[in-house]
């Protein structure tokens, strides 16, 4: 009976196969769609393509583990009595950024601070900026405003 089975299953894959039936083929995310260079001149053209190529190139590096590095404008938060974006109550480790920018639930290294965790958003932390979560004000104060490297572990 299990021979019999096999035997349908591979004539019915031959079928598929013969009668053009294949999984299609996977589509590439960069691949502009029909018309959209409509209207555009040899330039415009030639500076998506290039755009396009280099994200093509940064994806690469990143699935392959390359670790994506930014610098940012940090400042430093503390205790509001408030839960984070996220849920969670703020702690040594949370960090507040634009979800634009870092996405919530990343996973950061922050110089200068260490491992941290993108759980917070805050109403003046847009773009490149990230607030930082100290335990007390004067913590807060000392830290400051810097420029400080980002990396995101994942």
């Amino acid at each position: 009976m299990r021979f019999l089975t096999l035997i349908i299953g591979l004539l019915f894959a031959l079928v598929l196969v013969f009668n053009g039936l294949r999984p299609a083929e996977p589509i590439d995310p960069y691949e502009p769609v029909p018309g959209a260079y409509d209207g555009l001149t040899t330039k415009e053209i030639e500076q998506l393509e290039a755009e396009r190529e280099a994200s093509r190139l940064i994806d690469a590096e990143v699935s392959r583990g390359a670790e994506r590095v930014m610098m940012m404008e940090a400042t430093a938060y503390t205790w509001t009595g408030q839960r984070t974006a996220s849920g969670t109550w703020p702690a040594v480790g949370t960090v507040a950024v634009d979800p634009q920018v870092i996405p919530l639930g990343t996973r950061l290294w922050i110089e200068g601070y260490g491992e941290a965790v993108a759980e917070d958003t805050g109403g003046l932390v847009k773009g490149n900026i990230i607030d930082i979560y100290l335990p007390t004000e004067d913590q807060c104060w000392q830290w400051g405003r810097r420029q400080v490297e980002v990396r995101i572990l994942d």
